[in-house]
């Protein structure tokens, strides 16, 4: 793939060669066109003057391409006209409709020539603003965050240049606590397994195969999905891909490099660059050597891998990992088994069960690959919009899933009438942050050796200067911190953090911490978050670690008619739960809008738009930060979202549009036409224009209400409808074990004996009934304290209906259901002119958003332009024009 900059030129230079062409064709096209017009200006027959336009409308190359147009067939204009020669049945106003159907076409045409003329010029001034060096002062607009980078900057610096030595005897003592020491006998056993384990995958390090050609792609790929190093060095990278020679010779000299591992040094110092991303803050991404990159990956993704291996075998090892369904005496666990059937006392589709293993499959140390995972391989895999933001909004659809995970729960406890807390917080800086005694005393206590130890000491005290000052000041060595990006940095960061996870679950007897790189969550009753809130203060503070304040909350949510008051426990945090532009609401119980950080946003959303040097610029930062960052930083749209939340969305946008654009009636539809007016000087410019897709000669301005419209047909009207019918199936299923336990019974007062003769086997096939739908277990040597027990209350049936109950299960996986969108179907009339994308995309249909934007603007575009393309094709470079639109947007700084 070419870089950004590569295509822009490449662009530049085919719009300037194919610009004079247009114009050729244009003058070309008028000339023949006001001359037909002439001709028939001056003859007074209607049928006459529509025959004299059809027979010079064939003439005209443009017009005859249209003679199969559903709506605008030129030979059968002709067939109607010549019966109108004897036909008086034919009337004048037919010939006049007929008339005006062909000058419409020709003015269509001719709209067609002044749009692609407009475009072509859009293109040429996005494709030269790249070569102007205009200072703030010439632009007439303030550099975006360009202090607040600086402040970035000298942040990172503070962290990164001075060292955090922690102590080291205490971090031992703490992991001694949590692992060596545990009151857990198979916490302790199953840990001495995982440090022989990793003591083993050293020992077999040297006596293993390292570099294979394959293993270089492998390294290569990943170094592209990561999305860390410049667009040149990718191109560069991607070269090397498809040279096998190059690959070969590659790995010969990595395994060299591997043979000589304990004399390894770094190649010079590593320039920093500073990128800023769609969340605001700075990456500040390392620029090294290709080869030592791929040899310094290979390293970091297999120790990675054998974490992750290691790590998850302990942690799921049987006895290791306390459960929520600790909650349950063995007492109470066998009194259900003994009232309620033979199978097991907790059903597996539990709330807790599913919690369990979406804990498990998609939050525990995903950070870590399983093995050799590869991405975004070929060119045309590139992710649209760049691979860092298509990254960024990769993690924040993980973040959403979780939030919905979140308020499914809030959802569930309420209607149960438990109250719940939520702590969220992360790590302040944490990457640049976390202190390497920290790290490699975690690693050691692990069975890192200390050979490996001396060589990552190498790669995190790494000689390091910025990009924008690497000729005018001396490289300094990193004290602290980890390189952003690099799986080495993955496993540093992962190994230190699994400490957190594995001490929230033991200190509060079973929770799960829910975290996302540094990022955590924890909800449950008040005391579990207390606990684990202490828990990881503890931790924080023996690693070395500081929360980050602005994104550390606490809500307590009441149970509905609860007395309860809310908890001001000091060892809470403070602080509104927020994430994104949304909060949880205490009162509610559910995410809504947090409108303080939405005039935030304006205010940013403001400037970006204002820097932007070109319309193309400016429509990139509007579907990129106005609207695509806007839905990926609220709630997901989900089978728990009500209508009312998503009204309060829609409203939420129209509010910020107002704000932006308030010369424009609120509209950037309005305002991107009097931009264009005024630079260009055209007007009257249709609105499907703005909003078509690029392939059809649009500009592809994305519209955000479309988005979020797709969806409020099937939202539910309030959250009173979710669990609706849960309370009525379970007190039928209460009333029906009872009876079943009791027509079976244990005791038979008329005989005096004490077990049913069916009970004890005389009857196999009721006996197997009886145990498939409930009562006591078939032996009953073991029970003889509950035989003559009446069957459980109702209030002990549904004690911990989290743990224990199926149908609030189901209920709970129906809250996680696709939220379907509204289908649009294309309708008939345009099915024929776009039913794919284009052309050199036969086969690729167009989605629902895309249908949309072309049916509600398609009357427009047909009356404007004689059909569903709004520009010349061939005339412009519509496939660099593409790539473009789906490159990096340049954040102004």
């Amino acid at each position: 793939m070419a870089s950004s900059d590569t295509l822009t030129e490449i662009l530049h230079t085919v719009t300037g060669i194919k610009i004079p062409e247009l114009k050729k064709q244009k003058q070309a096209y008028e000339g023949a066109k006001q001359s037909l017009l002439k001709k028939a200006q001056n003859e007074a027959d209607n049928r006459k003057r529509v025959q004299l336009l059809i027979d010079g409308s064939e003439e005209l190359p443009d017009i005859k391409d249209k003679r199969s147009h559903p709506l605008y067939n030129i030979s059968h204009l002709w067939f109607f006209v010549e019966q109108a020669r004897f036909d008086p049945s034919v009337s004048e106003q037919a010939l006049a409709n007929y008339e005006n159907t062909i000058r419409n076409q020709l003015d269509a045409e001719t709209a067609k020539y002044d749009f692609t003329e407009l475009y072509g010029e859009l293109v040429k001034e996005w494709t030269s603003s790249n070569y102007k060096n205009r200072s703030d002062s010439e632009s007439g607009f303030v550099a975006l965050g360009y202090e607040d980078m600086h402040q970035q900057r000298a942040t990172l610096e503070k962290y990164v240049f001075q060292a955090k030595e922690t102590d080291t005897t205490a971090i031992n003592a703490y992991l001694d606590e949590l692992f060596a020491n545990n009151p857990s006998k198979e916490v302790v056993s199953t840990f001495e397994r995982l440090r022989s384990q990793i003591k083993d995958f050293q020992t077999r390090w040297d006596r293993s195969s390292h570099f294979e050609p394959e293993g270089v792609t492998g390294c290569i790929q990943n170094i592209l999905d990561n999305g860390v190093i410049s667009d040149s060095k990718r191109s560069a990278l991607r070269g090397f891909l498809k040279n096998k020679i190059v690959i070969s010779e590659i790995a010969d000299a990595m395994n060299m490099r591997m043979a000589a591992r304990n004399s390894f040094a770094l190649d010079g110092p590593t320039i920093i660059e500073q990128r800023r991303h769609l969340n605001g803050r700075c990456r500040f991404y390392p620029d090294e050597d290709l080869l030592q990159m791929i040899f310094l990956q290979y390293i970091g993704a297999k120790w990675a891998i054998e974490l992750k291996r290691a790590l998850t075998e302990f942690t799921f090892a049987d006895g290791v990992l306390k459960s929520a369904s600790g909650k349950l005496s063995k007492q109470a666990l066998r009194r259900r088994q003994f009232f309620l059937g033979n199978g097991p006392a907790l059903p597996s589709l539990s709330v807790e069960c599913q919690n369990d293993e979406t804990w498990r499959d998609d939050i525990f140390l995903d950070q870590l690959p399983n093995g050799a995972q590869y991405h975004w391989i070929d060119d045309e895999d590139k992710p649209e919009y760049g691979y860092e933001e298509a990254r960024f909004l990769h993690n924040t659809r993980d973040a959403q899933k979780l939030l919905h995970r979140i308020q499914a729960h809030l959802i569930v406890r309420r209607k149960l009438k438990m109250g719940t807390a939520v702590i969220r917080s992360d790590f302040k800086w944490f990457g640049p942050s976390l202190p390497h005694s920290s790290i490699f005393t975690v690693l050691r206590y692990f069975g890192v050796q200390e050979e490996w130890v001396v060589l990552f000491r190498k790669v995190l005290e790494a000689s390091i200067t910025f990009e924008d000052d690497a000729r005018s000041s001396a490289p300094r060595v990193r004290k602290r911190g980890t390189p952003i990006g690099t799986r080495l940095a993955t496993f540093f960061g992962e190994a230190v953090l699994f400490c957190a996870d594995f001490a929230v679950n033991q200190k509060t007897d079973g929770a799960k911490l829910w975290r996302m790189q540094d990022d955590f969550w924890l909800w449950g009753d008040t005391e579990v978050c207390s606990k684990g809130w202490d828990t990881l203060t503890k931790f924080s503070h023996v690693m070395g670690l500081e929360f980050d304040e602005e994104k550390t909350g606490f809500c307590q949510i009441l149970a509905d008619g609860s007395d309860e008051q809310a908890t001001a426990n000091a060892n809470f945090p403070s602080g509104d739960l927020v994430w994104g532009l949304i909060k949880l609401d205490a009162a509610s119980g559910e995410f809504v809008v947090n409108q303080a950080k939405v005039d935030e946003y304006i205010e940013a959303l403001d400037l970006q738009l204002k820097a932007s040097n070109s319309i193309f610029e400016f429509i990139l930062a509007w579907n990129l930060y106005g609207c695509r960052f806007f839905l990926q930083n609220c709630r997901w749209i989900d089978i728990c979202t009500t209508r009312q939340q998503l009204h309060e969305l829609l409203e939420t946008l129209r509010r910020i549009q107002s704000r932006v654009f308030r010369s424009s009636n609120g509209s950037v539809g309005q305002h991107l036409k009097q931009m264009i007016q005024d630079r260009f000087g055209m007007s009257d410019i249709p609105d499907g224009f703005l909003y078509y897709p690029p392939v059809l000669g649009g500009l592809g301005l994305e519209n955000p209400f479309i988005y979020l419209n797709l969806l409020i047909h099937s939202t539910a009207k309030s959250s009173e409808k979710f669990l609706e019918e849960f309370f009525k199936d379970e007190e039928k299923e209460y009333r029906s074990r009872k009876q079943i336990f009791e027509e079976l019974g244990t005791s038979n007062e008329s005989s005096g004996q004490t077990v049913d003769s069916d009970v004890l086997g005389d009857n196999p096939e009721k006996n197997q009934s009886r145990r498939a739908a409930g009562g006591f277990p078939e032996s009953t040597r073991d029970w003889a304290d509950l035989r003559d027990e009446p069957f459980m209350s109702f209030e002990e049936f549904v004690q911990h209906r989290e743990v224990t109950s199926l149908y609030l299960g189901i209920e709970y996986e129906g809250l996680f259901a696709e939220h379907p969108e509204r289908e649009i179907k294309i309708v008939k009339e345009l099915g024929l002119s776009i039913k794919y994308r284009s052309q050199a995309e036969a086969g690729t249909f167009w989605n629902n958003y895309e249908k949309w934007v072309i049916q509600l603007y398609a009357k427009e575009m047909e009356a404007r332009f004689g059909g569903s393309f709004a520009i010349k094709k061939g005339l412009l470079p519509a496939g660099l024009i593409k790539l473009l639109l789906e490159s990096r947007l340049t954040w102004k700084n």
